[in-house]
């Protein structure tokens, strides 16, 4: 992958099946920003899900997001360009808890 994360920001690549797996950042100090899940669909598409770390309201929470959202959206773009994978279809950004 092409892209640059900030020096501060890692992320981890797990597999969650054999069509599937996910993206988990981390920010040295905010702690686990959120979670980016890619699902093979059987029409041939991909769903790209993007999951915020924490509780909704909460001012840490509300920092992840600032952080985590703009890079949510640049490596969705990439990982979707270099796994060849058709147009995906977005979800909506959600709040999980910790």
């Amino acid at each position: 992958m092409s892209f640059q994360l900030p020096p501060n920001v890692t992320a981890q690549r797990k597999p969650i099946s054999a069509t599937s797996y996910e993206y988990i950042l981390r920010h040295s100090e905010l702690g686990q920003l959120g979670q980016i899940m890619l699902s093979a669909c059987t029409s041939g598409s991909c769903k790209v899900t993007s999951l915020v770390n924490g509780q909704p309201g909460d001012q840490l929470t509300e920092q992840r997001r600032a952080v985590f959202e703009p890079l949510a959206k640049t490596l969705a773009e990439q990982i979707q360009m270099t796994t060849n994978f058709p147009k995906a279809v977005a979800e909506k950004n959600q709040t999980v808890t910790a």
